[in-house]
């Protein structure tokens, strides 16, 4: 067998391979989640937002606070939906590794302080929804559960 022949064989024999194995299937998003809003700008994210556990406020100048977010921290003590935060947060760039909408906890009550522990902890959220009405969301435990976490803009 000639060198093309071989190489049209193996690519057809994994074409069938993946196809078989729904390797190649179209991805179904999990409902609630979703791709982040085409030109989304980070003056269109300021807001207060809502969720089933806590409230998220996000300013302009890049500085935002939480109440009972993030509500699972190993460790931490004190009561969840009294917990507050406060740090900075960043819209990151289209094609970026790291979270869409990233958090850097500069306070945490009963579980992180800057001023004592250096640093800051982070976290993130993934952003979906429109430029007018954004959402934000993250998985709770196995994103393949699809158990989203979706805090909705209250103003």
């Amino acid at each position: 067998m000639n060198r093309k022949l071989s190489g049209l064989a193996c690519t057809l024999i994994l074409a069938a391979s993946a196809s078989g194995t729904g390797c190649a299937a179209q991805y179904s998003p999990c409902p609630g989640a979703g791709q982040r809003p085409e030109g989304l700008s980070p003056s269109e994210l300021v807001g207060t937002y809502q969720s089933s556990v806590g409230r998220l406020a996000l300013d302009s100048v890049g500085t935002f606070t939480a109440v009972g977010w993030p509500a699972d921290l190993d460790g931490a003590t004190g009561e969840t939906r009294g917990r507050t935060g406060s740090g900075t947060w960043k819209l990151a760039a289209v094609n970026d590794a790291d979270w869409p909408l990233s958090f850097s906890f500069h306070k945490i009550s009963g579980y992180w302080d800057s001023d004592v522990n250096g640093g800051s902890y982070g976290d993130g959220l993934y952003v979906s929804g429109s430029r007018e009405n954004p959402h934000l969301y993250r998985y709770v435990g196995d994103p393949d559960s699809c158990e989203l976490d979706t805090f909705t803009r209250t103003s």
